[in-house]
Order: structure tokens, then sequence, then C-alpha cells
């Protein structure tokens, strides 16, 4: 072909440099086997990374990192998160936490949570089968409902503990089971999750608040406000019952995400859906309104618990050069309510603890929740929390704000 055409050679990947540990490691042959995807690695451009692999990864995996950190040269001092007072202080609590033995298995917890998973689901079932379609339908959506929580334990490697083999391959395991339960992809989990709890709120990087242009969460900015058009001014009032369709809409891109993916490696997923879909025409055979219930009911709850703990807060550039934990006071809040609301929630209601501690077993975030109460108080920190109903509240706000004050202004 003529100039500028395509010419079948492979184009090289661009430099990528990223800092680690108070080192500059260069990762742009390792961005494409990198287990959590080349775009967590491309976001940490020149940025310290640091608290963000202590989060998540495993001391077989630091072995690893400090094998290739091995005469690499000094990452830029200006750059370092990590090794500043409050990140220094925070790796201190998350050290008292682990010989506190709260990153230890709590079998038993995780146990009564998969029954609790699992059997609303099979009792719907079965009730949807003989003539009480309306409560069987809520009671198999609370089950999808609680198989996305449970399902994001395991997939967080939070449950199994021991060795790395074990821990990825039995975690893993039982996340793509539940996500074949709930009929989602565990492929398409990763490809957002992961990225989210590293960049939280970051405009640009995190695709969970990626919500434009059904939502725009304009926050004080008057720009944001004038820009909106007719459909967008409503979206404070149809925002709740907006949260009923996400799980058709996940349900989507969910496949979306597979379809896009090598079918060898993603076929087993594709099986898990394909017995989900024909399990569920089974069930609601001749009676699809009441599948059309239960779709509607599952997103309205998963909805409603998950825009309450981030769309609400503040908002991030990506060269915030913030501590992990100052990132997570500024864009986590938590659900109140004790013990039953954080069952029934997954947990996910202690958002702030989940983000600092993602690998740690979610019945042991109630016990590090004093700690990181104290920590926060002590380092001037706000602890953000509210019911569900405030939280709900703030997103509307949130939604319909122009020229006033944005909410981390706010008293709370």
């Amino acid at each position: 072909m003529g100039k500028g055409g395509y010419t079948g050679a492979k184009v090289p990947d661009q430099p990528l440099q990223v800092y680690l540990k108070g080192k500059v490691l260069d990762v742009t042959k390792f961005q494409r086997s990198h287990p959590g995807g080349a775009k967590a690695l491309k976001i940490f451009k020149d940025r310290d990374a640091t608290e963000q692999f202590n989060m998540y990864h495993s001391p077989g995996a630091h072995k690893k990192l400090d094998l290739m950190l091995q005469g690499a040269p000094d990452a830029p001092a200006e750059a370092a998160v990590a090794t500043s007072k409050l990140g220094t202080a925070f790796a201190e609590l998350d050290q008292k936490l682990h010989e506190m033995g709260l990153y230890k298995p709590a079998y038993g917890d995780e146990t009564f949570k998969l029954f609790l998973t699992l059997a609303p689901g099979i009792l719907g079932a079965r009730l949807v089968c003989t003539g009480m379609p309306a409560l069987g339908g809520f009671l198999m959506a609370f089950s999808f409902y609680l198989a996305g929580w449970t399902a994001h334990d395991y997939l967080h490697h939070g449950v199994f503990k021991g060795s790395q083999s074990k821990l990825v391959s039995w975690n893993n395991l039982m996340g793509i089971m539940l996500g074949g339960w709930l009929g989602f992809s565990t492929e398409w989990w990763r490809a957002r999750h992961n990225t989210h709890h590293l960049v939280t709120n970051e405009k640009g990087n995190d695709p969970d608040i990626r919500t434009r242009p059904v939502f725009t969460f304009v926050k004080g900015n008057p720009k944001l406000s004038s820009s909106l058009n007719a459909v967008q001014r409503l979206q404070q009032y149809y925002y709740v019952p907006m949260m009923s369709a996400l799980d058709m809409y996940w349900r989507f891109e969910s496949m979306q995400v597979l379809a896009a993916r090598p079918l060898k490696k993603v076929w087993h997923e594709w099986l898990l859906l394909g017995v989900h879909y024909a399990v569920l025409g089974w069930i609601f055979a001749g009676q699809y309104q009441w599948l059309l219930f239960c779709t509607l009911c599952r997103g309205f709850m998963t909805g409603i618990v998950v825009f309450a703990t981030h769309y609400g807060e503040d908002l991030l550039d990506g060269d915030h050069g913030l501590t992990l934990v100052e990132q997570t006071a500024l864009t986590s809040r938590n659900i109140t309510g004790g013990y039953l609301v954080n069952l029934l929630t997954g947990y996910i209601s202690l958002q702030t603890e989940h983000h600092l501690f993602p690998m740690m077993p979610t019945a042991n975030l109630e016990a590090c929740q004093p700690l990181v109460r104290s920590f926060f108080k002590e380092h001037n920190l706000l602890y953000r929390e509210s019911n569900l109903v405030e939280c709900v509240k703030l997103n509307i706000r949130a939604l319909a704000l122009g020229d006033a004050e944005p909410l981390s202004k706010m008293h709370m």
C-alpha cells in the first residue's frame, strides 16, 4: 500500500515507567501480561503506585517485585506518596491490622453469607413454579443482588487464604461460579472494578464514574450544570427510578466485554451465562413479566447501594498527588445501620474500610472500623458516613447543584 497505509508491522509499546518502593520500574514489556491489565499500569505512568501495589498483591508478588527493582534507578523524591508522613503512618496501621489477625479467613461467616445468598434464589425459583411468581421473583432478585457482593469478596481474594496458587484458584473459581449464578461475567467485573479501586473517583481514569449522558454529577460546577440538555436537567428526578434499569444494562455490558475477548479464553463464562439464561427461561416460562419484575428489583437494590458510596463525593484529577488514605477519605462514604445493614449490603456499607483494605475478609471490617475512625481523627481526615436515605439525598443534590457549595465543603 502507499505511504501511510497498513504495513503489517507490529506497533511497539510506548515506553512506560511507574514508581514503586522509591524506584523507577520499566513495565513496557510487562504490561501485556500484567494480571490486572495494562490499563492499571498506564494510569500510573510516572506516578507512585506503591500503596496500590501493597493493597492488591501477595507476599510472593512482593518478593518478585523486589527482584525486579534490583539496580533500578531512584524515583523522583517529589513523586513519593507512600513514604510521606501520612503514607508511612497508614502502612503502620495496616501492619497492626495484620498483627491483630484481621486478614485471617473467616470461614464461618463466609459459609453463612453463601447460604444467605443461594437459599432465597432456590426458594424463589420454587415459588415462581408453584403459583407465587411475585414473591418468588423478588426472592430470586434478592439472591442475585447478594450474589454480586459475595462474588465481589471472592474476586478480591478476601475469602480463601494460604499459598498464592490456592488463594488465586479457589477465590477465582468461586467468583466465576457466583458470577454465572447472577448472570454477570467476571471478565467484565475485573475490567471495571479493579481499576475503580486503584483510582477511585479520578476523572477520566475511574470507569465507575463514567455515567454520562444519563447522569452528570455537577456538584456545584456551574459549567457542567449549564451544559446539561433538557432531559439531563431532570436527572435528579429520574435518578431513583433509573436504578431499576441497571441490571439490564450491566447484563448487556457484561456480554459486550466477553464478545471482545478471544473465545478460547472466556468460553467457560459464555457457558455459564448460557446455563443461567436457559434456567431463567425454564423457570419463568409463560410468565416473563415476572422475570422483568425480578431484574428491575435486582437492579434497584444493587444500584441504590452502589451509587450511595462514591458518586456524590469528590471528583479528583489524576495528578492529585494524594496518599491512598487521603483519596479514600475524599471519595468514599459509609452507609450506617450496624450489623444488619452491613450484612444485607455485603459489607459494601463499610466502603471506607474496604477501599483501604480490599483483601481483608469483610467479616473483619467491623473490627477495624474503630481503628480507622481513630486514624482519620488523628490525621484530620473527614470520616464520611450517612444512612442510606441520606446517601440517596446527597446523590440527588449532587445531580441538581448548580452554583452552590461543593459537597466536600458542606458539614456532614
